[in-house]
Parts: C-alpha cells; structure tokens; sequence
C-alpha cells in the first residue's frame, strides 16, 4: 500500500516536472523566435539613413531608401499578423507596437507607406488594421 502511494506520487511529480520543462522550453522557443525579429528589424534599419530614422524630411527620394523602408513595412505586417496569431509575447508587442507606431508618423515611412495604402491596399492588411485602431487593440483580440 505505501509502496503504491510513494509510486503514485513519484509518478505525478515527474508529470509536473515534464509540464514544467515542456512550458519552459516553449517560453524559450518564442523568446528565440521574436529574438530573429529583432535581429531582421535591426538589419533592415540599418540600411535606412539616421534622418530619416530620427524623423527629418528627406529631400532624397531614391529607390534603395523607399525599398528599406517597404521591407521595415513588411516587417511590420508580419510583426501584426504573428501578434494577432499569438506568436508574439504581449510583452514584445507593446515594445513592438509603440515603435511601429513611431516610425509611420515619421515623413519617410509615412510618405512610403501613404503611397502603399493608395497603390496596393490589400498589401499590408494586418499594418493597416493596426493603424485603423490608432495602434491601440492588440492585434491578439482580432478574430
């Protein structure tokens, strides 16, 4: 009887242990994942001029500037559309979603992305959903 109990607790304690491990290698998992984003987002900032990413108007319009920026754009869009999957922590995202924010009011990304929502507005429907709210519903609610 008592051997039957002991092995019965031993057992639920490995259950709770290998929940726990599983839990903590998932939180680790996401932590890599968003990490990658980060790392894409500082590749791509890098090739944009500090004016623009400081939110001076730029005379220069050449096509490399309004490239890097649609990539931040689609950064953004996928940035969204991962929130609104649950693959990004709410943690994450408010950091995310502020700065996303930032960067539209400046007048390089918002010239770019002005110009997008006018060309191709089905591009980005997850970016433009989140500027429809005024940056303010986590995309993790949207059904």
């Amino acid at each position: 009887m008592i051997l039957n109990t002991l092995a019965s607790l031993a057992t639920a304690i490995g259950v709770f242990i290998a929940a726990w491990q599983i839990s903590e290698s998932r939180k680790l998992a996401g932590t890599s994942f968003e990490n990658q984003l980060n790392q894409e987002y500082r590749e791509l900032v890098r090739h944009i001029p500090v004016d623009a990413l400081i939110g001076k108007t730029i005379d220069d319009s050449k096509d490399t500037l309004r490239e890097n920026i649609y990539n931040y754009l689609d950064l953004c869009n996928e940035q969204t559309y991962l929130r609104q999957k649950k693959r990004i922590s709410k943690n994450r995202w408010k950091d995310w979603n502020d700065g996303i924010k930032e960067n539209l009011s400046k007048p390089a990304f918002k010239e770019v992305w002005d110009e997008i929502k006018v060309a191709a507005p089905s591009a980005f429907t997850a970016l433009a959903r989140l500027e429809k709210s005024d940056f303010n519903i986590d995309p993790s609610t949207w059904s």
